[in-house]
């Protein structure tokens, strides 16, 4: 077995383990070390969906059922840096992933199946997919879907022969969709990816590098957003597991 198909580190927060990956590129190495994406469910941790498994059983089990989970948010970096010295974990931002997974399913015509988001949004992201990397789009489904039509989304998603899921339906919708997809169709590997296709087509603006590098991604967002400023404050429960060392 190679460096690359080694499962990764493992640290483990508030019941909740994280897959360890020193950066995205040695993420991205390790899904396509054997020769193809490795099957099953990424998820994205931050702060807040901590904060949510904490309170909710149901979704922490949701989302120990995930292959990996990795830190997506600055918090959950610092928080396993304090735990567990002297390890480094670097901050893997979902969007940026997403975009390495896309990039490198370009050019290894993998398949891939988009699912979340309007419809004008879910077509101007598989064409600039398709443009920038040449990806291999073989099926769509925006997020506008019933409980009584995911039967059926299910049965198109396995008939495409998809070998990556994307899934922009916000959290924890997206985690319930990819589970119940993975039990009927277990041969892809399933990403949620939250609000990424709007950023990546433009409707949303990301925050500048300057601000990603400090972490201060969330600010950014908060600025532009002040609606989000209510979420900002469940996250001094957070804050406090941080500094009493309850994590």
């Amino acid at each position: 077995m190679s460096s690359q198909e080694e499962e990764p580190p493992i640290y483990t927060l508030r019941g909740i383990r994280l897959a360890g990956f020193a950066n995205r590129e040695t993420f991205i190495d390790h899904l396509t070390a054997r020769g193809g994406w490795l099957p099953g469910m990424i998820v994205a941790i931050n702060a807040e969906k901590m904060l949510t498994a904490e309170w909710d059983p149901q979704i922490k089990a949701l989302i120990n059922a995930a292959r990996y989970r990795y830190a997506d948010g600055i918090s959950i970096v610092r928080a396993v840096h304090r735990k567990f010295p002297p390890v480094r974990l670097e901050r893997i931002a979902g969007a940026d992933l997403w975009e390495g997974i896309m990039q490198e399913a370009g050019r290894t015509d993998s398949a891939v199946f988009l699912v979340g988001g309007t419809p004008e949004i879910l077509q101007l992201t598989a064409d600039k997919l398709r443009q920038r990397w040449q990806v291999n789009i073989v099926g769509m489904q925006d997020g506008y879907f019933n409980a009584d039509e995911q039967e059926k989304i299910v049965t198109r998603i396995a008939a495409s022969g998809a070998e990556i899921v994307s899934v922009a339906m916000g959290s924890p919708k997206q985690e319930i969709f990819m589970r119940d997809c993975l039990q009927v169709y277990p041969r892809a590997l399933y990403m949620g990816v939250g609000g990424t296709y709007d950023v990546f087509t433009g409707r949303v603006k990301r925050a500048p590098e300057v601000w990603q590098r400090l972490g201060l991604e969330w600010l950014y967002r908060v600025i532009r957003q002040p609606a989000r400023i209510r979420r900002l404050i469940k996250m001094l429960t957070f804050l406090r597991w941080y500094l009493r060392g309850d994590l």
